[in-house]
């Protein structure tokens, strides 16, 4: 087969891949990137609207070419240094429309959008690593989506798509501008939402039922919780833990949250 080549690292297509790096130009232009078979494999499996992808000529091989719908782009090694954001890349960098059908923002919080499933919320997790390594966390647990307030790290940052380790394609998220409002509107739906907090009336996690009308809220790696997002919440839970040891961070705590209520679930 014949494909496109690309040597020149100034070419436009170049320079637009490489501007894929910085959040605000993903949001402009409405695409962004990752890179790697396992990736692309799971891209695939998901149906993702790729675009285009760039690729060298010794990973070439690699591509499921039959699989592939878009444009494949032959790059040289000197091009694909400009685009990676790999520190060992394999050579594949691939570049999709954003996924509306799982990842989406909700303006108008209406009581419907919470009635199904099981919701697992994150307040200012602001590391894309934590936030990729929840998703695939969720995910694994068959969490109905993950909320998130405005705050948080971008779901399309290339950390968090590596971190997901394909999950991002699967599980489905929301972003919301109002967290305190969230959780009121999950509450008025019937829900129970705990706040992974400590304080005199915590519940400890091994003496909650944690059905799938309970949600969790999980907060910033540093500062924890907001504490107006506390306040609206039914209460706080903790995961019990020997004494004197370091709180556990947002990756590990929503992991043993969201293994919790997934073993409670029949």
């Amino acid at each position: 087969m014949n494909f496109e080549k690309i040597t020149s690292r100034n070419n436009p297509v170049i320079k637009d891949a490489a501007k894929l790096s910085d959040k605000k130009y993903r949001e402009k232009c409405g695409l962004f990137a990752f890179e790697g078979r396992k990736l692309l494999t799971e891209a695939l499996s998901s149906n993702a609207p790729l675009e285009r992808i760039l690729v060298t000529e010794k990973a070439l091989p690699l591509l499921p070419l039959n699989d592939i719908k878009c444009k494949i782009t032959v790059v040289s090694d000197e091009v694909y240094e400009k685009i990676s954001f790999e520190k060992s890349p394999e050579g594949i960098f691939c570049i999709s429309k954003p996924l509306d059908k799982f990842h989406n923002i909700y303006i108008i919080y209406r009581r419907e959008h919470f009635t199904d499933g099981t919701f697992f919320l994150l307040d200012g997790i602001r590391d894309p690593g934590n936030l990729g390594t929840i998703l695939r966390t969720a995910s694994a647990f068959k969490c109905g989506a993950v909320i998130m307030s405005e705050d948080c790290a971008d779901v399309y940052n290339s950390k968090t798509v590596r971190a997901s380790m394909g999950a991002i394609f699967r599980q489905r998220t929301a972003r919301v501008k109002d967290m305190v409002g969230t959780v009121k509107e999950l509450i008025a739906s019937g829900k129970t939402v705990y706040s992974a907090a400590l304080d005199k009336s915590s519940v400890s996690l091994f003496e909650l039922n944690a059905d799938k009308d309970v949600c969790f809220i999980v907060g910033n790696e540093g500062n924890g919780i907001n504490a107006e997002v506390i306040a609206a919440s039914s209460g706080t839970v903790i995961i019990p833990m020997e004494e004197n040891t370091e709180s556990l961070n947002a990756a590990v705590a929503s992991t043993v949250l969201l293994y919790e209520q997934y073993r409670q679930r029949p």
